[in-house]
């Protein structure tokens, strides 16, 4: 199955149809879109939230509590309403919150989302610090999908945007397999040919390596480049989920984005059967 994480401001009724057209193949991870709201100055009530959930079309794969950035508080508070309203979101443990609370939270639910703030000061290490101490039990890793870690501590689920760095910032990470990625950057791309195992992987997800040598193949939706990063990132989900039973989920904000995804998967189905 493609798994797929988008968050509640970007779902729009052009994605329904998207949705249930491609249900037996998809699994949809709901996040609240507390951060997007936060980061846009807007606030999404949990009745709002739980009116969303109940008038999706497909049943998503799960959905995470609507929390509010900053406010523990609050973020309980939706959580018990929610509870309380017979849903069963995937609550989440924040950092710098006490490690006790986890038992509360495994309470109510059996998988629970670590928010580690990505890019922040040592977050590899306070994650570490919170698998070491949750005694295996589920976590959902939110926005870590590092292959060191995840072939360390194998987590139940993950999810990352990082897919989209060939169309964003012109840098594909090519899947070599086993937890391997290699960096390919448009700058050197266009001056060289890739190295021999990074030339033959690219061969394998059935691209031409010459055609990335082209400025023009790594700008626009449809550039080679963005399919390629995204084939690859598919082609990882597939292998963590054989090798260590994790489901990474990869994260998008258009319907473009999940269209992508959906392309790259059968792709990657079609290239299983050769």
């Amino acid at each position: 199955m493609l798994n797929i994480l988008m968050s509640r401001p970007y779902i729009g009724n052009d994605l329904f149809k998207l949705f249930v057209d491609n249900k037996d193949t998809m699994r949809l991870l709901i996040d609240s879109g507390a951060f997007t709201n936060w980061k846009n100055g807007k606030e999404t009530s949990v009745d709002e939230y739980m009116e969303f959930l109940s008038d999706l079309p497909v049943k998503p794969w799960n959905y995470f509590v609507l929390d509010k950035i900053g406010d523990t508080k609050v973020t309980r508070e939706n959580h018990q309403k929610m509870l309380d309203q017979g849903f069963e979101p995937i609550p989440i443990f924040t950092r710098g919150t006490d490690l006790d609370e986890l038992d509360e939270l495994y309470e109510v639910s059996n998988l629970v989302g670590v928010g580690v703030g990505v890019g922040s000061n040592n977050y590899k290490g306070y994650l570490k610090h919170v698998v070491e101490n949750n005694d295996d039990r589920p976590l959902h890793w939110l926005g870590v999908t590092n292959p060191q870690m995840v072939g360390m501590f194998k987590p139940f689920s993950c999810d990352s945007s990082s897919w989209e760095s060939g169309g964003r910032y012109g840098s594909i990470n090519i899947y070599l397999g086993r937890g391997s990625f290699k960096t390919y950057k448009r700058v050197d791309a266009i001056k060289k040919a890739p190295e021999p195992k990074v030339w033959k992987s690219i061969r394998t997800y059935g691209f031409n390596p010459k055609d990335l040598q082209f400025e023009e193949n790594w700008h626009g939706g449809h550039s080679i480049a963005r399919t390629l990063g995204c084939q690859s990132w598919v082609r990882y989900l597939i292998d963590v989920k054989k090798r260590f039973n994790t489901e990474l989920f990869m994260a998008c904000t258009t319907k473009y984005g999940v269209e992508l995804c959906l392309d790259a998967y059968k792709k990657e189905m079609e290239l299983a059967v050769i």
